[in-house]
């Protein structure tokens, strides 16, 4: 595992949290990540490193999704108990990432299926389902920047996610441009699918002043009656979160 030399892990230590616009705390204490990247992929934080920028960023929960690979679990399993008695909840995941689309996988303990360049249908459907059998959430994350900046030809339908048992898309997605930020036409499409498929917000931050459309836009607020991951994994499959979303980014008060 590389270490990064850019980020100390007291870089955040004296920075004032933001708060997250518009955020009520009597109808809400979970304020959710579920889409951000270390340095066990192509990410250029430590896990500690990324947990302190959450924080800093207003976050007090989040899920790493590395690419491809659950090498962080080992990692996260030992840092996680420390952050527990902040007051921070700290999962697992894995961004299933194809040249067709990518995944994420909320919530489940191992991945030791190959991952293909180019999956057919099928193998898509093969993922979500083993997603699902271990207890997972299968997340569609950044439609606008997997069609309009990755360039994907065979992006599948929204229609066609929703028929698969996808159980979220992501609304905000804060590593993209930012005309394609805010996914407007998955947001439309989950209200008029309400229930049946949820709306979440994701940084998807591999580096934290590099965020390609400008800063933090998005959260996911949940309601939790003790911090766990068990009781977040029951809300999730609720699909029972309020999105807060600002136009202005929000920046890493660490460089403000």
């Amino acid at each position: 595992m590389p270490l990064s030399s850019a980020y100390s892990d007291n870089d955040w230590k004296n920075v004032k949290p933001h708060v997250a616009p518009g955020y009520d705390k009597t109808a809400y204490n979970l304020i959710y990540d579920h889409h951000s990247h270390t340095n066990f992929s192509d990410g250029k934080l430590t896990i500690k490193q990324n947990i302190e920028w959450h924080i800093a960023m207003g976050f007090n929960a989040l899920t790493i999704t590395d690419h491809n690979n659950m090498r962080h679990l080992e990692k996260i399993n030992k840092i996680k108990e420390e952050y527990v008695e902040k007051g921070i909840l700290i999962t697992s995941g894995i961004e299933w990432t194809t040249t067709r689309l990518h995944l994420n996988f909320i919530g489940v303990s191992k991945w030791d299926t190959r991952i293909p360049y180019k999956p057919k249908d099928e193998k898509i459907i093969e993922a979500i389902n083993k997603a699902h059998d271990q207890g997972g959430i299968v997340v569609c994350n950044h439609i606008p920047w997997s069609i309009h900046e990755a360039h994907y030809k065979n992006h599948p339908t929204r229609e066609k996610i929703l028929d698969w048992g996808v159980d979220y898309i992501e609304i905000v997605n804060d590593d993209s441009q930012p005309e394609n930020n805010f996914d407007q036409k998955s947001h439309n499409f989950c209200l008029k699918h309400n229930r049946k498929i949820g709306m979440i917000t994701g940084t998807d931050m591999h580096k934290p002043d590099g965020l390609i459309s400008g800063g933090v836009h998005g959260w996911t607020l949940l309601n939790l009656k003790d911090k766990t991951e068990e009781n977040l994994m029951e809300e999730l499959r609720k699909k029972n979160t309020k999105i807060i979303y600002s136009k202005t980014p929000y920046l890493d008060p660490r460089v403000i």
